[in-house]
């Protein structure tokens, strides 16, 4: 939106002379605001605020009109887009208009008359408006330290994220309203299958009622099945522990064997040592076996020769033992398989019988109406099952999507692009302003601070730094400001000059006047003290005059 003109009376401390300012089109002016304390400086601009939006944080709408005429009056003129926007607004006594293309609006069938102007007209809710083109010393919450969610609520309007938002609101929404139906279709569910199943309980006791015969050989047939099924577990019990134990025969009958083969070739190797010493001279060197040590040798390898096939032949005994062992277990192993099946062949055909019974007694036709209510419950059941996973599907791609629309998805990537281009220009100033340290926003637009390479808190700055900082960041948002609201035309900055040396607001104010002049934005600095006259195009002097504020503009040549 752009501010054509401005006009009030009786606001605050200004009387009943009314107060005009009028802007040009196609031109930005920088006007040097000057006035003592509490000669209503701040209240041009909150004259505007109250203008457009009804509305001052932290002050109560009676105490706006001058205390002794009451009679408050403001009147803004603006363009948004193609349409020309007239409002008047009055308190003591109240009154709210507006025009729109010279036409009085028309409430009928309309939200409330101040939504619309925010929403439809303004693109841009107070909170952007009062922090962003208002900035006062008093009011401004500066970006080093501003809260997250007044930052949030900046960055999502500043940078047309707003839409996304309501995109992920109406994701979510739908969601909610999903997670109704699936609660739906999950009690609908529960009451088909609990009617189902009181349906075919009633038909399971008119079936046995209805044969009393059939009913008692079903019992009986369902007892002998019991007791075949349990000698068959039994049975199935006592083959594991054939089993078992013909595992565990087998490895002694295994471990057995190998001791016997290693005696046998134990006996057979002495027998052949023997046979050395019976020849009496080493094969190998030919010297005499006949001393003491080989006499002694000879009669330790004899004795061991005699002992070991007693120890071979009762080893064998045992291996017999082992085999006649495991030839028992397989024979039983074979006996209770054989059981088993002429069992499962008996369950076989009891179970046969049963179900043949059974099938006598659901083909009687007397029951066909019970069939047809549980087959219709089916039916239904699988519709209501289908309609949940369907919901269930939905309700988690809308899951998705509110993440991805979230601040996390879409929004984090946008803010990364445009973050470069945000951190270069804020880099630039800085370095124009000659600070002492670094300015840098991450992906979560922190602002970060740097010095000689080490990250530092905001408030150990002194107040003239941090308002040196918050200018160079508030310029480079502004100018984005202006690509997101190309019509913006207005910025105050109130005593926002205070505590800054006079070099700095030097180059402050060189800077500002290139900025505004690029970006065509009528700026107004607001100070207590004089500045440096040659860069403004106008002054406008506040001052009290019978008690009223008034204030006179004059052009700087």
């Amino acid at each position: 939106m752009r501010i054509k003109s401005i006009e009030f009376k009786n606001f605050a401390s200004y009387g009943n002379k009314v107060q005009t300012l009028s802007f040009e089109d196609d031109k930005a002016e920088l006007f040097l605001t000057l006035g003592k304390n509490g000669d209503g400086k701040t209240t041009i601009a909150n004259a505007i605020v109250f203008a457009l939006y009804g509305k001052l944080d932290g002050v109560k709408m009676s105490e706006l009109p001058n205390r002794i005429n009451k009679n408050l009056m403001v009147r803004v003129k603006l363009q948004c887009k193609s349409i020309e926007v007239e409002i008047e607004r009055g308190l003591a006594p109240a009154h709210f208009k507006v025009l729109l293309n010279g036409i009085e609006f028309d409430k009928a069938g309309k939200k409330s008359v101040q939504d619309y102007l925010e929403e439809e007209i303004y693109g841009i809710p107070y909170h952007v408006f009062k922090n962003i083109i208002i900035l006062s010393v008093n009011d401004f919450k500066s970006f080093l330290t501003m809260s997250g969610n007044d930052k949030k609520q900046i960055i999502d309007k500043m940078f047309g994220f707003s839409i996304l938002n309501d995109m992920q609101l109406a994701v979510k929404n739908e969601r909610k309203n999903l997670k109704t139906d699936l609660d739906s279709f999950e009690r609908d569910l529960r009451q088909i299958n609990e009617s189902m199943t009181s349906v075919q309980k009633k038909l399971n006791e008119l079936l046995a009622e209805s044969d009393q015969k059939n009913k008692d050989s079903i019992q009986d047939l369902k007892n002998r099945l019991i007791h075949l099924d349990e000698n068959k577990k039994k049975l199935e019990e006592a083959r594991d522990k054939i089993k078992e134990a013909i595992g565990k025969e087998t490895v002694s009958y295994e471990k057995k064997s190998g001791s016997h083969n290693i005696l046998k070739y134990e006996l057979d190797q002495l027998k052949k040592k023997l046979a050395l010493y019976e020849q009496g001279t080493c094969p190998t060197c030919e010297a005499p076996l006949t001393g003491d040590f080989h006499q002694h040798r000879k009669e330790e390898l004899s004795n061991k020769a005699n002992e070991m096939p007693v120890e071979i032949e009762a080893l064998s005994g045992e291996i017999e033992q082992v085999k006649t062992a495991l030839r028992d277990l397989k024979t039983k192993e074979t006996q209770v398989l054989d059981k088993v099946s002429m069992l499962n062949s008996s369950i076989r055909n009891l179970k046969n019988e049963l179900l043949s019974i059974k099938s006598s007694l659901e083909n009687n036709g007397q029951f066909d109406h019970l069939k047809q209510i549980i087959n219709d419950f089916e039916q239904k059941e699988n519709q209501a099952g289908e309609q949940k996973d369907k919901s269930s599907k939905e309700y988690l791609f809308l899951e998705a999507v509110e993440e991805i629309l979230g601040e996390d998805g879409v929004k984090n990537l946008a803010i990364k692009t445009i973050l470069p281009g945000l951190n270069a220009n804020i880099a630039a100033m800085s370095q124009t302003m000659h600070l002492p340290f670094q300015l840098k926003f991450n992906d979560k637009f922190d602002c970060i601070i740097t010095h000689l390479g080490q990250e530092i808190n905001a408030m150990t700055l002194s107040t003239g730094e941090r308002k040196k900082a918050d200018f160079v960041i508030i310029i480079a948002i502004i100018k984005i400001l202006k690509l997101r609201f190309p019509q913006l035309n207005l910025l105050f900055l109130d005593e926002l000059l205070s505590s800054v040396d006079s070099d700095g607001i030097y180059n402050i104010l060189k800077i500002l006047s290139q900025v505004i002049k690029e970006s065509k934005i009528n700026t107004f600095v607001i100070n207590h003290s004089q500045l440096p006259h040659e860069i403004f195009d106008k002054k406008l002097q506040i001052f009290r005059e019978n008690g009223f504020s008034k204030f006179e503009i004059e052009v700087i040549e």
